[in-house]
């Protein structure tokens, strides 16, 4: 944890990167919310040509198959789902996601495998916390990933 921001690599990470006025923001932002909630980062920079790129990319080819198969319905989506969303450019492209009440909040329980009615429903459980996270996010600088799914994950863009 630091400053309050609990730092939690998604896997198969083991670090997150991230820019210092990114994580400044942040910072700024934990002292702001609630004391209830607060900001977990799970994401920053990754190095494409990292072994972790590597393995992301692996992963990510899988991942459009398999999202393919189960979600016909949804192909528009792969290239906001499964592209890196600038991950791969600098540390100021980060996901964050949140505890409430110190219990990690997941609105994304099957990843980005998730039907749109959990999500629907997670998100009207949760509108409250989320609202707040976002809206603290956007007064700080950030852009919210239109992408629905995306924006679940709180993909955002320091811009």
């Amino acid at each position: 944890m630091h400053a309050n921001v609990q730092i939690r690599p998604r896997w198969p990470a083991q670090q997150v990167q991230v820019d210092l006025d990114a994580f400044s923001k942040l910072q700024r932002i934990q002292t702001k919310l609630p004391e209830h909630i607060g900001l977990i980062l799970t994401r920053g920079y990754e190095k494409k040509e990292s072994h972790l790129g590597f393995a992301r990319n692996k992963f990510r080819a899988l991942g459009i198959s398999a999202f393919r198969f189960c979600y016909s319905s949804r192909q528009s989506e792969i290239a906001a789902i499964f592209g890196s969303n600038g991950h791969d450019v600098d540390g100021t492209h980060i996901d964050v996601s949140f505890l409430l009440y110190g219990r990690r909040v997941r609105l994304l329980p099957l990843s980005v495998f998730t039907p749109l009615f959990w999500q629907k429903r997670r998100v009207e459980r949760y509108s409250l916390p989320l609202c707040q996270v976002k809206e603290a996010l956007i007064k700080e600088g950030f852009r919210i990933h239109l992408n629905s799914t995306e924006s679940l994950q709180i993909h955002c863009d320091l811009g």
